[in-house]
């Protein structure tokens, strides 16, 4: 083997990314595997209700995560080598968590017992919930952090491979959407319970009552990134619940069914970002060129297979829906090939922004970026509701917010990189005069 493909397969960054990418297939491809089945075994009806629920409960998931999966990350990553700090971060940021998991249920039992149309499925609604725990039990950040993706590959991997076989056997019909939701949140619980219990003796990292004081400086840490993340998610999450109230149940299927599928293909974004985050980090925290150079060096390569991955989609989308979803989802075609290239946009989106501008600490800049894709959301949204059928119109404003991100965050990237480039060009300049 060449040394230089040597190198790249030992690097740590390439060694987490490949195991971030085994979590990642169990996290969203096997729900893409099941999508099929579960799109020909429940009505239209049934599948956007528990679509509707599944992206309902998914601001509570929001709300348990908290930005925690980067700030106490990048803390970690900081104080890697400083195990009892390390235990006095984790312990600190699983009480935070549990404390927002607690509101969370509180607040989805108010919403569901006030609004008449989702009281009769109450039930559905808990057992989603369910996601939200196992999110909040699952210390991800803590592994990403310390750089040891390994140890949480296989048990996740299996935990959830025996979720998916569950909804294969128990779900048959109209009769089992219930179970439908169950087999699938109860995947992600298994999950977060297997990664919590294994912590004290694979990283040597262990629960310490750290005080309120460290509670409330890691809730304060993660402030400003949990509110820019949830303005991020906040349109897509709420575009779904708006077409739940609005339109009928098939159009929350053809949307929902079409972004789990582009969801996982932006999901395969995500376990290079978990394995590059600490690594630019700790680059940042030195040099901010040193950021800029990886990203001139890597950024494009990153993001041409989603790039080429978005055309294909574009092109074959009147077969692949019929043949993957059935032919009662062919309106769902166009919605397809709205979102096409959205896991290409948000490969992009993650360069400038988690690699560039997290990494080096320019979170106003960043929340106020993602209050204008917000607004550009709602305003192409509302219009669109009314011209178009309600799947159509959430797939315009997800292109547009797709769009707008990206090439803000582009943006801001190359205004800083000339600023930066000038400046160290000063000296030489003045040296020569």
């Amino acid at each position: 083997m060449p040394p230089l493909i040597r190198r790249v397969f030992g690097h740590v960054v390439f060694r987490n990314a490949a195991v971030l990418y085994i979590v990642q297939i169990s996290s969203y491809v096997f729900p893409l595997i099941s999508l099929p089945y579960l799109s020909r075994v429940l009505t239209t009806e049934k599948f956007g209700m528990v679509a509707f629920a599944q992206t309902f409960v998914w601001y509570f998931v929001l709300l348990t995560e908290y930005g925690f999966n980067l700030t106490a990350t990048r803390a970690i990553a900081i104080h890697g080598q400083d195990r009892e700090g390390v235990s006095r971060i984790f312990s600190a940021v699983l009480i935070a968590k549990t404390l927002l998991t607690l509101i969370g249920l509180v607040i989805l039992l108010s919403i569901v017992g006030a609004v008449p149309q989702l009281r009769p499925y109450l039930a559905l609604f808990l057992i989603s919930f369910l996601s939200v725990v196992g999110n909040m039990l699952f210390p991800l950040w803590l592994y990403q952090g310390l750089q040891k993706m390994e140890h949480v590959a296989i048990r996740d991997f299996l935990a959830k491979l025996l979720a998916l076989g569950a909804l294969f056997l128990l779900v048959h019909s109209d009769r089992d959407y219930l179970l439908a939701a169950g087999a699938q949140s109860g995947g992600l619980l298994l999950a977060g319970l297997a990664g919590l219990i294994t912590v004290p003796w694979q990283l040597k990292v262990h629960y310490r009552w750290p005080g309120w004081g460290a509670v409330r400086e890691q809730l304060e840490a993660g402030w400003p990134v949990f509110i820019s993340l949830i303005m991020a998610a906040f349109g897509n999450i709420t575009n779904t619940f708006i077409l739940g109230l609005r339109s009928p149940g098939a159009e929350v299927a053809y949307f929902s069914a079409i972004w789990r599928v582009i969801s996982s293909l932006r999901s395969l974004v995500s376990p290079i970002s978990g394995a590059v985050y600490p690594h630019v980090s700790q680059k940042a925290s030195r040099s901010e060129t040193d950021v800029i150079a990886f990203i001139r060096k890597y950024g494009l390569m990153i993001a041409a297979p989603f790039i080429a991955g978005g055309l294909l989609l574009v092109m074959g989308a009147p077969w692949l829906v019929p043949l993957f979803l059935g032919a009662k989802y062919r309106p769902a075609i166009i919605v397809l090939q709205l979102t096409s290239f959205s896991p290409a946009l948000f490969a992009f989106q993650q360069i400038f922004s988690t690699y560039y501008m997290l990494a080096c600490g320019y979170y106003k800049a960043w929340m106020r970026m993602i209050m204008v894709c917000m607004a550009v959301n709602f305003v192409v949204l509302v219009p669109a509701l009314f011209l178009l059928r309600g799947s159509v119109a959430l797939g315009s404003a997800q292109l547009a917010t797709d769009v707008t991100a990206a090439a803000l965050y582009c943006w801001f990237y190359f205004r800083q990189r000339r600023r930066l480039l000038a400046a160290a060009a000063e000296p030489d300049h003045a040296s020569s005069l």
